[in-house]
């Protein structure tokens, strides 16, 4: 019988009842009924508290009925409890294959699957559960906390209060509702599941704060900023925190979820603490339309520095960026071999140990210096200086071989100078590979975020006869505000005048490796402009 315990050997070790049981003439007529006998004794032995006792009886048991869907997930249920998981998740399938429509064998199989860390598993036992019982309380509330888990807020917040209102009752998931609602920009609705949290465990701070806050946000929406705070001192009381970074949490949350009016408001309110804020004040500009060329060097510098110790955990875990991989891809399959690789606003490096192995040289460029100390501590680059990109082209008097610009498009709205200056340091059918977030407005446009958008028919026009697009990928460049942000990363390529280059085919002086499979195989021309399928937090 699968599943069967190791600490069963022989008969003799059997506690009396089942070897009594077990002695009694057998037939196959007899099977069942010394089956249930059995079980009534595996079950008694389960409440005494003598689980070892239960569990050899509940095998026996299955193994005289293996087709009794009931006895195998009590038996799958009383294995799990004793740590023989995988002999209780083979005894719970096997009773769910004889009775696919038992509501607590899936929930059991999903709690199983939780505790052994399989949750894309316990993910589809809940749903099998909810598909026998759509209101059962205990499968809304394990899929809603899945679903949180994995970022999948909309439909947690859905699942959660859909087990609330059917009569769970339960602090941790009134708080986990709260913040998912949080996390979608509905204010209003997470100070309520906070407040219920909070209410039902007062002593726990962290909940109290962030009902106070969420609280606060909702305030400075509807009401002035001095009445929000007065509700958010009232809520905390004593254990009030700093009540500037407060605001400048709440300045965050209002920009990136689209409340402009209430984060200028608040902005300016926080301005005259600190009138020189180049943060603060760079969104305020965003948000009202003031003209910027450019992001500010100040605003970078103030900003990065400020990141740079939570950069990668936050753009990679909670914006999910994967656009280092992705390029780095595309230039592995491209064939082409680099000698110096010019990373410009390398930040921490997360693109080093994608663009270390496709040459001998790799230089990293950054306004920021405590991103770059961070960039150092992977000892990937071969040098690092901090500087503006475009000053550092201008200083520099060598060319490359490849020059990379990953997420620093986004904080240049004239690319005309940044194209140039790259074009002017690319050996000849050298490679520029960048990437940006794509607008419908006729060049570029600055976002509230604080980053620009471009058109993709601009980016085109700025290849001029110098650069010749060598592929062109849609893409989500990260999420802001828990949405997709469409973007692309592309390859351009130098011409070197010799030869017609009016499509990707064309040779590039760089020495090629051999051309690997795959999006460049047979590609015959440019990829089509197409589109792809919350970061502001961390930055401010």
């Amino acid at each position: 019988m699968t599943g069967q315990a190791s600490s069963i050997s022989t008969r003799d070790e059997f506690p009396l009842c089942v070897t009594q049981i077990l002695s009694a003439d057998a037939s196959v007529a007899q099977d069942a009924a010394r089956a249930a006998r059995l079980r009534h004794c595996g079950l008694t032995f389960w409440i005494d508290g003598q689980l070892e006792d239960a569990a050899e009886a509940l095998q026996e048991a299955a193994r005289l009925s293996p087709d009794d869907s009931k006895i195998l997930a009590e038996l799958g249920s009383l294995l799990n409890a004793v740590g023989h998981r995988e002999e209780a998740r083979n005894c719970l399938l096997a009773s769910l294959r004889l009775e696919p429509n038992e509501l607590q064998t899936w929930l059991t199989l999903a709690g199983l699957h939780i505790q052994s860390s399989n949750k894309r598993d316990a993910e589809y036992a809940f749903v099998e559960a909810l598909r026998i019982n759509p209101d059962s309380i205990e499968a809304l509330t394990g899929l809603g906390l899945l679903h949180f888990e994995s970022s999948r807020y909309a439909t947690s917040a859905r699942l959660l209060h859909s087990a609330l209102q059917l009569g769970a009752v339960s602090m941790p998931v009134y708080a986990c509702l709260g913040q998912a609602l949080h996390n979608l920009g509905e204010f209003s609705q997470a100070a309520t599941a906070f407040e219920k949290a909070a209410k039902a465990c007062p002593n726990e701070r962290a909940i109290v704060q962030k009902f106070a806050r969420a609280r606060l946000i909702e305030a400075i929406i509807t009401d002035s900023v001095s009445s929000a705070i007065n509700i958010y001192r009232s809520i905390n009381g004593d254990d009030a925190e700093d009540v500037a970074l407060v605001c400048r949490d709440a300045f965050k949350a209002l920009v990136c979820y689209g409340h402009g009016e209430a984060a200028v408001r608040l902005g300016k309110t926080l301005l005259q603490g600190n009138p020189e804020d180049p943060i603060i004040s760079y969104h305020i500009d965003a948000i009202t339309g003031k003209g910027h060329e450019r992001t500010p060097e100040a605003y970078l510098t103030a900003c990065f520095d400020h990141y740079a110790p939570d950069f990668d955990k936050h753009l990679l875990e909670t914006l999910k960026y994967d656009v280092p991989s992705l390029c780095g891809s595309l230039l592995a399959e491209s064939g082409y071999a680099f000698s110096s690789i010019l990373d410009l606003g390398c930040g921490t490096g997360l693109a080093a140990p994608c663009l270390a192995p496709l040459g001998t040289e790799l230089i990293g460029v950054d306004i920021s210096a405590r991103m770059l100390e961070k960039a150092g501590e992977r000892n990937l680059y071969d040098s690092l200086s901090q500087s503006e990109a475009i000053e550092y082209l201008t200083s520099c008097s060598r060319e490359f071989s490849l020059v990379v610009a990953l997420d620093v498009l986004v904080y240049f709205g004239d690319l005309a100078e940044l194209f140039a200056s790259v074009a002017e340091h690319l050996a000849p059918g050298g490679v520029f590979a960048m990437s940006f977030e794509v607008g419908n407005h006729e060049k570029y446009r600055l976002q509230p975020s604080g980053r620009f958008t471009h058109n993709p028919n601009y980016i085109e026009d700025l290849c001029g006869p110098a650069l010749a697009i060598a592929a062109s990928v849609a893409t989500t460049i990260r999420l802001e505000a828990n949405a997709p942000v469409e973007g692309r990363v592309m390859l351009l390529r130098r011409r070197d005048g010799a030869a017609d280059h009016s499509h990707p085919g064309a040779r590039i002086a760089c020495p090629a490796r051999p051309a690997a499979a795959g999006r460049f195989a047979s590609m015959k021309r440019p990829f089509p402009y197409g589109f792809a399928s919350p970061s502001l937090h961390n930055r401010l």
